[in-house]
């Protein structure tokens, strides 16, 4: 007895366990699994919708699929284009190619230009180059400059330099200024120090002051020991 009645206790569990995992996982509602078919990253059971709606989650998988060709993913699958499709993505691919041409990146293949687009790109690699010249910055070949941009790019050094002079920012080269501008130079040192001499010691080179700048600072400093 006592053995028959563990056997029936089993068939109750096992015949329960079924309805309590449906209660755990219910079913989802028809429109939960139109959404489900209709999100790409998620499980579509096709027996829960309709044969139009299959129709459409469909329509959507396509329009994913050809964004997906169009913005060079790897998840496209170039077999589901139609005819058109594949004209429509040969142009987005060959119009890409052209862009990174123009703004001289690397992923760009001239063989797959016209010879009007080689013409563009080659202008626009010489507006690049000449850029580059005149900011001091990247690659410049100097090769590929004529007369009128050498000289631009040499006025820019030239000013960049007495900027960075005039300001202590960075290196100073005074071997490309005039006399008058490392005398500019060295006037605008002093009068830097001044001020910094003005505002504490910390940062103040007395031996650079003249007489009249002495007693302003040792004035000034007196002042900020009465205030305090």
């Amino acid at each position: 007895m006592r053995f028959i009645g563990w056997a029936f206790a089993g068939l109750l569990f096992l015949g329960a366990s079924p309805a309590q995992s449906a209660a755990q996982n219910p079913k989802p509602t028809h429109a939960q699994a139109l959404a489900n078919c209709l999100d790409e990253f998620n499980t579509c059971d096709t027996a829960s919708i309709t044969p139009q709606e299959r129709q459409v989650v469909e329509h959507t998988k396509r329009d994913h699929n050809l964004l997906d060709c169009l913005n060079s993913f790897s998840d496209c699958d170039q077999k589901r284009l139609t005819a058109e499709e594949k004209k429509e993505l040969a142009k987005a691919n060959h119009d890409r190619n052209f862009q990174n041409c123009m703004d001289g990146f690397t992923e760009c293949d001239r063989a797959q230009l016209t010879d009007e687009e080689r013409k563009e790109a080659a202008q626009a690699a010489r507006l690049h180059n000449l850029q580059s010249c005149l900011d001091g910055e990247g690659d410049c070949d100097q090769k590929q400059l004529n007369t009128m941009e050498k000289q631009a790019v040499a006025d820019s050094n030239h000013d960049r330099a007495l900027q960075n002079c005039l300001e202590a920012l960075g290196e100073c080269d005074k071997s490309q200024l005039t006399a008058q501008e490392r005398q500019d130079v060295d006037q605008a040192k002093l009068d830097h120090n001044f001020r910094q001499c003005l505002e504490g010691p910390e940062f103040c080179d007395p031996s650079q002051l003249d007489a009249t700048q002495r007693r302003e600072v040792a004035q000034t400093q007196q002042a900020h020991k009465s205030g305090k």
